[in-house]
């Protein structure tokens, strides 16, 4: 093996394990924010985009890990039918995660617009219900205490007691709207990034394996 093929397989091969550590990115972060939004979905029932992103980033976590374990040891066995195969898996999964963070980019404004008049509404419907939320985000009301328009807030308002306006958490409506913001974003790049280190990927991957068809046909005679 040359210099320049030696490069490629060992290039290919770290290359893989940043993707497989990737992957796990993504599937953290989609766990997080799943987590975090259980008790909100219903109000986002409207958007599908809300509901799925962090979903679609964990199903895309998990395959761009499995793909760059794939990756690494088609890349150290140099298999061409392994290369070829992963390089194809790659193309797959680099159209996937630039879909995700479009449409995380073009939707997002629009969506994050729509989030105080979502939680005005559930706040409006049933505040018993809307605790959950204070809980789960450390906010209070649509619009911090004032929401109330009572001295005597309800626990989940603040981190102790007695809840009083002093020691309220802010708004859900600046609160959640800055959660979703701040994780679309980092979802959104984590997504490009490693779209674009793929592209490279696959280029690499692609020389492999023509280097490994060259290699056996040449034992062959």
């Amino acid at each position: 093996m040359g210099c320049g093929e030696f490069l490629v397989k060992y290039i290919l091969f770290f290359a893989n394990l940043f993707f497989a550590l990737a992957g796990i990115a993504l599937i953290g972060l989609g766990v997080a924010v799943e987590l975090q939004v259980t008790e909100v979905l219903e109000i986002f029932d409207e958007s599908l985009i809300f509901q799925l992103t962090p979903i679609g980033a964990i199903v895309v976590g998990c395959i761009v890990f499995v793909v760059a374990f794939f990756g690494c040891c088609g890349a150290i066995r140099e298999s061409n039918c392994m290369l070829i195969t992963y390089s194809l898996f790659m193309i797959v999964l680099m159209i996937l995660k630039i879909t995700l963070a479009v449409l995380i980019f073009v939707k997002q404004d629009e969506l994050l617009e729509n989030i105080p008049r979502w939680l005005t509404e559930a706040f409006s419907r049933n505040q018993t219900a809307f605790h959950s939320i204070e809980r789960s985000f450390k906010c209070c009301g649509p619009n911090g205490f004032i929401s109330y328009l009572n001295p005597i807030l309800p626990e989940s308002c603040c981190e102790s007691t007695p809840c009083l306006p002093n020691n309220a958490y802010s708004g859900c409506n600046t609160v959640v709207k800055d959660f979703f913001e701040t994780f679309g974003m980092a979802i959104g790049a984590v997504a490009i990034v490693v779209g674009a280190i793929e592209l490279v990927a696959v280029v690499f991957a692609l020389c492999l394996a023509n280097h490994a068809r060259n290699k056996n046909r040449r034992t062959r005679y």
